[in-house]
């Protein structure tokens, strides 16, 4: 995916991106409700090469770029939170335009030396921590038209920005990865965030996964 297209649709998806939480399964199990997750498919024996190899390609990348898929969603959270107090659109425009100084700020220099393969994880990460298509996001901060158009130049360069984020099928490989991330069996490049904001949501990111294992 080319970089400017990049910049276009990380953007919008961190200004007020209504992030959705991830949707737990249940079921009833002798009259008991379960929660459960569904961990991605992994093909084997025949035919099961190319997941491999997708799977060893991602290992490589991912890492490098999880980083800000997760400084993304701790941002938007953020931001959706403070702007559902707020009633007035004039309050929320100003807002808005302070946010996206401190986006630039915090994501600017990085994005436009990024790579093209990374560029390609990213969104792909991005899109699986705000649970929406970037086309989807796209139209809603940009309008249908211009979404049409990031999407006919990012189809051009091998992407699909209304192809959704399948963990269970095409993007088994990434969630594969992404699993082992979470799981802390693999490392991923941490930075130090550029902003007040940045600093701020990722500092409650650590004390809230600590305080979690605790409970563990």
């Amino acid at each position: 995916m080319p970089k400017f297209v990049l910049i276009v649709c990380l953007f919008p998806i961190l200004i007020v991106a209504q992030t959705q939480k991830k949707q737990v399964k249940k079921a009833i199990y002798k009259g008991d409700t379960v929660f459960y997750d569904e961990l991605p498919a992994v093909p084997v024996g025949a035919g099961s090469d190319d997941f491999w190899k997708n799977y060893h390609h991602a290992k490589t990348f991912v890492p490098k770029v999880y980083y800000y898929a997760i400084l993304v969603k701790e941002l938007s959270d953020k931001y959706d939170r403070e702007m559902d107090l707020m009633d007035s659109k004039r309050e929320k425009k100003k807002y808005i335009k302070k946010a996206k100084k401190i986006i630039k700020k915090e994501f600017g220099d990085d994005i436009r030396e990024m790579s093209v393969t990374r560029s390609f994880y990213m969104i792909k990460l991005i899109e699986r921590e705000t649970d929406k298509m970037a086309y989807t996001l796209l139209a809603e901060y940009l309008g249908k038209t211009k979404a049409q158009l990031w999407q006919g130049i990012s189809r051009l360069g091998g992407a699909d920005l209304k192809r959704h984020y399948d963990p269970q099928n095409d993007d088994g490989y990434i969630e594969l990865v992404v699993r082992e991330i979470e799981s802390g069996t693999l490392t991923y490049e941490d930075h130090t965030p550029k902003t007040l904001d940045g600093r701020e949501v990722m500092n409650k990111r650590k004390k809230r996964i600590k305080k979690e294992k605790k409970k563990d």
